[in-house]
């Protein structure tokens, strides 16, 4: 049977039919996969906007947060109580070091400690009583959300309950010139941004101490999660860097060179953006540490630690110098530049 004209491109257009069907699905399967790689990564990015506190926040809850339970004696430690502009109340410590008596409004100097961003204070019981081994006394409030704390943990929340820690040291009788302001990692941002507040009312602190501090928080998301725009999708964001130039207090920085959670060079560039000096002419100073990690600083009693932050508290307050009779020799306070003129 003679095959008709019709039939003819029938038969073309069936081999050409299966001749094109495997390049089609090809392109069809890669776009599929590329399409549903996408799909994940934009699901990834919207779990990590989403829950990203619970990412930065690592609180730890306790209800009985009294300080004997945590080997401080009736007469070395009290609980502090005070209450943040928005009604939040926050709950801390006062560690006395016995210097000036057990009241915060007779100390020396006091040591206003904020945390970094896990657990709670009752987790720096060791760091409170190497601090107030050098003569300070320690004031010490959990975060929002924090320890036995109300409410839940933010940038703007915990800017507020710095504020209200303060405060509770001032309605103490406490003055601004006799509070160190000192944080660790995420403390170190929430006690910079403290202190710029307090130097720009007129009010510094009398000094301003920073174990591990990063540039911003947007630096640190940029390292640690390099796969996704950090950057962009970050809501507390802790811009140390932007801030540090309106501190006119004096400022010591302590780094530990083998820091894999904060790089040592964040510290390094927090340092060159601050002020060369005081508005009282003294030069900032950068400790580095090099046998530290990040979780480290503080909490094991390292002889370099140890002098650089004992030699800070006492060219601030000469009382907290050891005294000769005690075998020790004095340190020396912080050389003083001459005060250039117009400045306060």
């Amino acid at each position: 049977m003679t095959e008709t004209q019709a039939e003819k491109f029938a038969r073309a257009a069936k081999e050409r039919e299966q001749v094109a069907t495997p390049g089609r699905g090809r392109r069809y399967y890669l776009k599929r996969a590329v399409i549903e790689i996408l799909a994940g990564y934009l699901v990834l990015c919207l779990i990590l906007f989403i829950f990203q506190r619970k990412f930065i926040y690592l609180p730890s809850r306790e209800s009985d947060l009294s300080p004997q339970k945590f080997g401080f004696a009736k007469q070395q430690a009290e609980a502090l109580e005070s209450t943040a502009e928005d009604g939040v109340t926050i709950r801390g410590w006062h560690v006395n070091s016995g210097r000036g008596g057990p009241e915060l409004a007779k100390a020396p100097l006091v040591d206003l400690f904020f945390c970094g961003n896990a657990g709670n204070r009752s987790d720096r019981s060791d760091t409170f009583h190497r601090l107030t081994s050098l003569g300070p006394h320690v004031a010490c409030f959990d975060y929002r959300g924090y320890g036995d704390s109300d409410g839940a943990p933010g940038e703007e929340g915990l800017a507020r309950d710095a504020r209200a820690a303060w405060d509770c040291l001032e309605k103490k009788g406490v003055k601004p010139e006799h509070i160190v302001v000192h944080g660790e990692s995420l403390g170190a941002a929430v006690a910079l941004r403290l202190a710029a507040e307090k130097c720009a009312a007129g009010t510094p602190p009398a000094g301003l101490v920073l174990e591990a501090p990063f540039t911003s928080m947007k630096d640190v998301a940029a390292k640690h999660y390099w796969y996704v725009p950090a950057r962009l999708l970050l809501r507390d964001t802790f811009p140390s860097l932007e801030r540090i130039p309106q501190v006119t207090c004096p400022i010591l920085i302590l780094h530990g060179r083998r820091d894999d959670v904060v790089p040592f060079g964040f510290g390094q560039e927090l340092f060159s953006a601050a002020p060369p000096q005081s508005g009282s002419g003294v030069a900032k100073q950068f400790v580095e540490l090099p046998d530290c990690g990040h979780n480290d600083i503080g909490l094991v009693d390292r002889p370099q630690y140890r002098e650089a932050l004992g030699g800070f508290y006492t060219a601030l307050c000469p009382e907290l110098a050891p005294k000769k009779s005690d075998g020790a020799v004095p340190r020396k306070p912080l050389a003083r530049k001459p005060r250039p003129h117009g400045m306060p």
